[in-house]
């Protein structure tokens, strides 16, 4: 289970036993920080809180705080800055060296996100909500948010909160959605890698006996041919689609029933020049777009073997991807490793 399906979970226990939550999102990072903006925790009236917002050192301050939103039932801008901390403190239990603003959401609020989180999650629908720090709060159209500015376009384009002034724009995007194209032995870990990201994972295959759920808990699993892959899972342009059949014919049908869907990644696992060959007998010609997003072998050059291994290298390649990096290794950064 992903950390926000925790959350989702944790709110609604907490809820049905009527105890009040706020709920604590990170909106801006300066300097060294474990996570970045958008980075939650759910901070229940009495009981402990639940999620990371760094790696363990900083949940106890943020929840105390966060805790002041619950007292005076509206939002509250919190701000941790242990970016002046000496020396002597290092290694000591403080992992971030850096300053990091949260939004404290009083209980009215924090439902309201909180639902918006499951609306994203369960029918792939993106709220985008500004919150005003005098408590005012307006859902906006994506037009509505991009019209606020260059960091809002940013921020709706990422899907992570940022101070606007006196408000925070918090885009709520759907998860990533993962089709895995193939129900062989080694879908299993590529399935299960995707559920623990928190993406809608989707398997599809035309060999029915293949879709068995105790193979791919927390998968949807569709019986339908190769060439309706694309049209049976919805695939659009926040999609990443692993073509992993191992069988040529099908494969072929898989990844051409992808072109022109403007996916944001497409592996195909195998040899580089069989998927070029395939590429080249495709019925359509690939167009450019189609092209750039084609990674062929999936995954990156972790010397992985096995289908966990395989998983993991090609789970990183699409998180690079999606966020734009080189999946390098971090220590060849000049700067910071979160820009």
């Amino acid at each position: 289970m992903s950390e926000i399906d925790e959350i989702l979970r944790a709110a609604d226990e907490l809820q049905a036993r009527g105890e009040r939550v706020a709920l604590a999102t990170v909106v801006s990072v300066r300097g060294s920080s474990y996570r970045r903006p958008g980075a939650r925790l759910l901070v229940p009236e009495h009981a402990p809180p639940v999620g990371l917002i760094s790696g363990g050192c900083l949940e106890d301050e943020a929840a105390r705080l966060a805790r002041e939103a619950l007292k005076l039932d509206a939002p509250v801008l919190v701000t941790i800055d242990h970016s002046g901390e000496g020396d002597e403190l290092w290694g000591m239990g403080l992992g971030c060296r850096g300053v990091i603003e949260l939004l404290a959401e009083p209980p009215s609020l924090a439902e309201e996100t909180l639902g918006a989180l499951v609306a994203a999650r369960r029918e792939g629908r993106p709220t985008y909500l500004l919150t005003g720090l005098d408590g005012e709060r307006r859902v906006l159209s994506a037009a509505e948010a991009d019209a606020l500015g260059e960091r809002a376009v940013l921020a709706v384009a990422h899907g992570r909160p940022t101070l606007l002034g006196e408000s925070v724009l918090d885009p709520i995007l759907p998860p990533l959605h993962l089709v895995v194209c193939g129900a062989g032995p080694d879908a299993g870990a590529l399935v299960a890698a995707g559920v623990r990201q928190g993406w809608r994972v989707d398997v599809v295959d035309p060999r029915r006996s293949f879709l068995r759920p105790q193979r791919f808990p927390g998968a949807r699993l569709l019986d339908a041919e190769a060439s309706d892959a694309a049209d049976a899972t919805g695939a659009g342009e926040w999609t990443a689609a692993v073509v992993m059949s191992h069988d040529y014919l099908r494969d072929a049908a898989f990844v051409g029933s992808f072109l022109g869907r403007q996916l944001t990644y497409l592996g195909v696992l195998g040899p580089r020049d069989r998927t070029e060959r395939l590429v080249n007998e495709l019925p359509s010609r690939p167009s450019d777009a189609d092209l750039a997003v084609l990674h062929a072998p999936a995954g990156l050059d972790l010397g992985a073997d096995g289908a966990e291994q395989v998983a993991t290298s090609i789970v990183a390649e699409i998180l690079a991807v999606v966020h734009g990096r080189s999946g390098g290794p971090l220590r060849s950064l000049a700067g910071p490793i979160h820009s």
